[in-house]
This record gives C-alpha cells, structure tokens and sequence, in this order.
C-alpha cells in the first residue's frame, strides 16, 4: 500500500516568508511515518514538505504518486492550502482516502471534515491511531468506510445518521512512554534542503523533541494536540533523546540541535538528566532549547552549558506582571530576571519572547493590554537589553489560535473580524493584528510593533550568530512588518 504524507503549504506562497518554511523538517508528518513503518512495515511511505515545495508542485506530486492513503497536517496559517489539497486529490483520485490531522485539525475537527470533503479527521495525537487506521483500510482493501472509522480513536467523520451527520469519536489515549516511539523517519528528507534557525553556531541542524506536552494553562497557547488526552506533560528517557542526537550526528551529519519541546524545564530533573547523558558521550554538539522562567536553577544553567547549550528562548511574553498573573503564566519578572542573569553568568544566550496586546477573561469579563501598557513590556525589554540580561528579543502580536483559550475569548467578545475565520492565511500573511481591541488604533499597533522590531533588528546586529546567508531573509520578515503595519 501507498501512502503520502504531506506538510500542507498555503493555498499562495507567502511573499516575505513569514511562515518559516525552509528552517526544518515537519517533525510531526515524520513521526506518522516512522509509526506507520514499525508497524507496518510492508507499507510504502512517502513524505512531502509541503511548505517547501508550494501548492502547485505539492498538488502534482501527490497526483503524480497516487497514494491510497493521504494524511494531511497543517497549522492555522496553512488551512486554506491544506482544504484546497485535499478537495483537489477527491476529485481527481476519488478512491484516495484522505486522513485531516495536525492541531487546526484538531481544534476544529467538525469544520475541517466539511470545508475540506476529506474522508475522515484526526483528532489529537496520531501515533497510534493512525497506522490503525492504515490497517483497518488495507484489511478493506484500500476502501474506506464508515464502518472503520467508528472503531478509530479520535476520528471525526460524516455518520449514516441523519439527526448526527458528524460523529466525533473520544481522541485517542496518549502513548504514556514516548521511548516506545520510534524515532522521526529521518531518511525520507533532504537536510540539505533546511537552513536550520538564523542563530546558529554550527549547520547543519535538527529539530528534536526532548518531551510533549506543558502542565501549563497559558490563555494564549494553542497546541490543540497536547491538550487532547492526559497525562498533560511527557518526557523521553535521557538515554532515548542523546540516542537520537547521536544517530543524527553520525548518519546525518547534523552538528547542531533545537530541542523544540515546549519548554525544556519543565522538570529540572529531567533537564539535568539530558544535560549529563550528552556531556557523558562527549560530541561535539551544540544545541538550543525553549525555557520557562520558572523552574530554574543555577545548576542547570551551568549544565546546560557544559553539555553544548549555548542559546535558549526564554518565554518572558509580558513586561506587566498583571498581565502574566491574568493569562496564567505563572511565572513573576523577579523569576524572569533571575533566570537570565544565570544563563548570563554561563555563556547562553538569550532570545527573550516577547508579545504585545495580551488579553484574557477575568470573572466572565474582558481585559486586555491597552498601548500604554504594551509599551511597558517594550520598555522592559529595553531595560533587559541594557542590563544584558538577555541578547536578542522576538516582538509578536497576541494571536487567538484556535486550539488557544484566547480564541474563545476573541469568539465571546467578538474580537477576532469575520474575515478571518474564513481566510486562515491572513493571520500571519497580511493581518498583523487580528484581534480588534476596544479603543486601540491600529495606527498605534503598527507604530509600537515597527519600535519593538527596531529593537530586535538593533539586538541581531549587535550580538551577530547570524547566518550571512540568511540576511535576505531577515530583511523580507522587516519588510514585512514595515508593510502590514500601516492603518487599514
């Protein structure tokens, strides 16, 4: 049996490569397929970075391989193209079963099954789920039905029932030992094809996932996928991730590594574990990793370093301490300085993460981050840079996600504009500001955002670890920002 997997790109490839496309290799759709291969190891996988090739040549491909079975992933940005795909390969390869899955799909599985006439949604996780789909259509002779699908964990489907067209099935449990997970099918892309993140300090690179999943509750969050079973926090071995690593390094060649789990401290312990297996095996890595402020210790800063570490993105979102008490941070400025100050003090650079008009639900009512107040986190951003307490800074805009607490907010208080719940790629293409907040000026948006991105601009040129052929495409993300924050 056949089966492609596909990255989905946008329906119109972005004009100033906003979507990141070409840094790394879709971990998730390579995940999928080495599951599908350990289990079934008959089957012929085919994966196709979408993002990458574009629509038109990712439609060809597809039609050109004639896949049985198509799983389609994509985030929000990437929707329309994802939609226009699979509405394409039903009519031209009727008998193609088409798989929805990834976290737009599993935020709102019910509107992807009918705007995309796919065969059947995903819901949440798809390691177990979907090679037992994958099964279930080859034991039916390549057919799908909806007899097969009532029995699949997490499948969202059209029903023979006419008061409950659509039936959603309860989303599949967890893999409770992410070790019992192969590794991604690393062998079914080109790294040569991925530049890796603009800081670096060695190519090639990698993405890896030390854990999935954050015991958080951040308003803003969006990764509809990890919330969709329990436990809410996994983590792999030390052994099993350093394994990877090393596989990576030696096969592939890879000399640098992004540990792209949503935080890499979650639990010191574990961190600490990592740290140790790596310094123990003695390569000559180095790597990045995203961190919480909190919890977070010295000795983890210097273990991080000992083992290659040399630059993290540190989650501060807020220069106002009401603000990350009201969208459930959970972490205070006293704990964000802190922990920068031991990243400093061991050599690890520092990309702090800045949003601007956060906004939240208190007691049934909205607050949100006014101008003045989102000029305080630009200001406190400023004083961290002069303090050099952190190195490099990303300003984004607060954007409510479906998946996210914030975009039930936005539906609530009709913040997000109608437009765009029709036209996903907007959100990160043309509309800078989706949400439309009472008594705030875009005008005053556009000027705060091209002040923070001054800022950002100002910190890269001053503490480099840019890659020189990557400076075009620093100035395409400027040119982006200088052109979408205008007023309407």
């Amino acid at each position: 049996m056949k089966i492609q997997l596909v990255f989905a790109p946008p329906r119109e490839r972005a004009r100033y490569e906003v979507l990141s496309e070409n840094l790394w290799p879709p971990l998730g759709v390579l995940y999928l397929a080495s599951s599908v291969r350990k289990k079934i190891p008959e089957v012929q996988v085919k994966v196709t970075d979408g993002c990458q090739l574009g629509y038109a040549a990712t439609l060809a491909q597809i039609q050109e391989f004639r896949p049985q079975i198509l799983g389609i992933s994509f985030y929000t940005t990437t929707a329309n193209g994802a939609i226009c795909l699979a509405r394409e390969i039903k009519r031209t390869l009727p008998t193609t079963v088409v798989v929805m899955g990834g976290p737009h799909a599993t935020a709102l599985p019910s509107d992807t099954l009918r705007e995309s006439k796919a065969d059947v949604v995903l819901v949440g996780e798809g390691e177990s789920s979907f090679p037992q789909l994958v099964q279930r259509v080859m034991e039916n002779g390549g057919n799908g039905s909806v007899r097969l699908w009532e029995k699949i964990a997490g499948a969202c489907y059209y029903s023979e029932d006419t008061e409950r067209p659509i039936r959603q099935n309860p989303p599949a449990k967890f893999v409770a030992r992410l070790d019992d997970i192969a590794f991604p099918a690393w062998d079914l892309v080109d790294f040569h094809n991925y530049k890796g993140w603009y800081l670096s300090k060695q190519s090639p690179e990698a993405p890896i996932l030390s854990s999935r999943g954050c015991p958080f509750c951040c308003t803003f969050c969006s990764n509809a996928v990890w919330k969709s079973s329990n436990p809410a926090w996994r983590h792999r071995s030390a052994c099993n991730v350093v394994d990877e690593i090393e596989l990576l390094h030696r096969v592939h060649g890879i000399n640098e590594f992004f540990d792209q789990a949503d935080e890499f401290n979650t639990s010191v312990n574990v961190a600490m574990e990592i740290c140790h297996e790596i310094k123990r095996r003695k390569m000559p890595i180095t790597w990045k990793a995203q961190l919480r402020a909190r919890p977070f210790t010295e000795d983890l800063a210097k273990a991080m370093a000992e083992a290659g570490c040399w630059y993290v993105h540190l989650g501060v979102e807020s220069g106002n301490q009401e603000t990350l008490d009201g969208v459930g941070k959970k972490t205070t400025l006293q704990e964000v300085e802190s922990t920068c100050r031991w990243l400093c003090k061991y050599n690890i650079r520092v990309l702090a993460l800045f949003m601007i008009y956060n906004a939240g639900e208190k007691d049934g009512k909205l607050f949100f981050e006014d101008t003045k107040k989102s000029e305080n986190t630009l200001e406190y951003a400023h004083r961290l840079v002069k303090k050099g307490l952190i190195n490099y800074i990303s300003w984004s805009v607060t954007t409510p996600y479906p998946g996210s607490k914030l975009y039930d907010i936005g539906l609530r208080h009709q913040l997000i504009t109608p437009a765009l719940l029709k036209d996903w790629e907007a959100w990160q293409t043309t509309e800078l500001f989706p949400m439309k907040l009472p008594g705030v000026h875009r005008r005053n948006q556009g000027t705060l955002k091209r002040k923070g991105e001054w800022l950002r601009a100002k910190c890269l040129l001053k503490n480099g670890n840019f890659k020189y052929k990557d400076f075009f495409f620093l100035v395409k993300r400027g040119m982006h920002v200088l052109f979408s924050s205008g007023e309407n």
